[in-house]
């Protein structure tokens, strides 16, 4: 600004012509600034434009479809089929009839595992499928209720075979009652399976002999497995402890041993002697004895006394008979006296003699068989009245009572396992003395 300009504004005298110019300037920022705002308000009120971005196109890509849901579809277009095996039958038999071609099963036979799904016993069960253009796809065989065999097609023309086993659960179960009538009713009637009282039968076969020694009233108990597959029951397991009293005062007592590796090494007693004896007490179940061994016995056939060397148990025909311990089998055949007959030598000393059988069993002469293994069937062949079996048991030549004969046992508990069974022992034990022999019934372990 000038300083004549200065001047002015100072100069009273000229304030009167400056006011209408001045007044004006400032009506004009006003309506400004207010112009200004107004503008401001409406553009914040407005709603925000939208726009549309233009996306890239993916890439076509085909879609994945789930393994197991594709597999499934193709074996719904396959044709399946339910083979049976025969008796001498096989499962190139069993492909043939099918229309399998031979080179197939040569295939399969060449596959590592053949031996798992080649291996068939009349009665065999396969399930086998085939594509639309019968091509072998796959074979299921269930072995038992735990194992199954799957076969199937891999890359190219060749084949796998897998080994399944089914998860099986175990619960611990209680069993216990008294003698009324035979041990097999007895126990049946507590609650057993026919599987779990054969197993007690020959865990005690050494040491009780079932016909003789019982007695109305004797208490038994058991505490055993149960097993279970997705909730539903297949079958006892593994007998764990078992307590039975003979003649009303003897106790006898089994406890399992198991190995480091799962695998059962045998049963011990409360003492820690295993049970298993060099002979079994008797070599037919179930049965009741005729005659006992008396040197001086007014024969039913001869009519006159004659000493009878042996035990004679009486029972339906075709009673399987056991040998009563490891041995060899010296001779089979038949005389005119004691039928069909069989001698087992037993190391050097022992000899046992089994006769009037209706059929021999498997085992031929010169073969070993071991203790409890099936070498004859009760019958009625050679000088009998009826039918049963003739058993002797001989030592040294001369013959004694297989009744009152003692038997070494087979040793104690190994050293390494000594303490893990004194405790397996003593839980089984306490269990034992919670349980009330008062009551027949099948329990819950606790």
């Amino acid at each position: 600004m000038s300083f004549q300009a200065l001047k002015q504004i100072n100069n009273p005298s000229k304030t009167n012509v400056l006011k209408p110019a001045i007044k004006v300037a400032l009506y004009i920022v006003v309506v400004a600034i207010i112009f200004t705002l107004i503008s401001a308000t409406t553009s914040a009120s407005l709603p925000p434009e939208r726009k549309q971005l233009t996306l890239p196109e993916l890439a076509k890509k085909p879609l994945k479809v789930d393994t197991l849901a594709s597999q499934s579809l193709q074996e719904n277009q396959w044709k399946s089929y339910q083979i049976t095996i025969k008796p001498n039958g096989s499962l190139s038999q069993a492909l043939d009839d099918i229309g399998v071609s031979a080179s197939t099963s040569l295939k399969i036979k060449k596959t590592k595992g053949s031996e798992l799904i080649t291996r068939l016993n009349a009665g065999d069960i396969l399930t086998i499928w085939m594509d639309e253009n019968k091509q072998l796809q796959k074979i299921h065989f269930p072995k038992n209720q735990v194992t199954h065999i799957e076969l199937t097609r891999a890359a190219g023309d060749n084949f796998k075979i897998e080994k399944i086993d089914k998860k099986v659960q175990r619960t611990i179960e209680v069993a216990n009652g008294k003698i009324n009538g035979s041990f097999y009713l007895s126990a049946q009637a507590a609650g057993l399976s026919a599987k779990t009282i054969m197993s007690l039968s020959d865990i005690f076969g050494w040491e009780i002999d079932f016909i003789r020694q019982l007695r109305k009233g004797d208490p038994f108990k058991v505490i055993y497995e149960k097993k279970y597959i997705n909730g539903k029951y297949i079958g006892d397991g593994n007998i764990l402890a078992a307590e039975i009293t003979t003649n009303n005062r003897d106790k006898h007592t089994a406890f399992l041993l198991m190995g480091s590796n799962g695998k059962k090494i045998g049963y011990y007693n409360s003492k820690g002697r295993d049970l298993r004896k060099a002979f079994l007490k008797n070599p037919v179940d179930y049965v009741r004895i005729t005659s006992k061994f008396n040197p001086k016995r007014f024969h039913p056939v001869l009519k006159k006394w004659k000493a009878h060397r042996g035990v004679d148990y009486g029972g339906p025909v075709g009673t399987p008979i056991r040998a009563t311990g490891n041995g060899k089998l010296t001779r089979r055949g038949r005389s005119n006296t004691y039928g069909n007959v069989v001698y087992i030598q037993h190391a050097n000393k022992y000899m046992t003699v089994y006769a009037h059988l209706s059929k021999f069993g498997k085992f031929k002469k010169g073969q070993r068989v071991k203790q409890g293994q099936i070498i004859g069937y009760l019958g009625a062949t050679g000088r009998v009245t009826g039918p049963h079996l003739h058993y002797e048991f001989r030592k040294n030549g001369v013959h004694k009572d297989p009744l009152k004969i003692k038997f070494p046992d087979a040793g104690p508990v190994p050293r390494k396992y000594k303490n893990n069974f004194v405790k397996f022992k003593n839980l089984m034990q306490a269990q034992f003395d919670r349980i009330s022999s008062e009551i027949n019934l099948a329990g819950k372990f606790e």
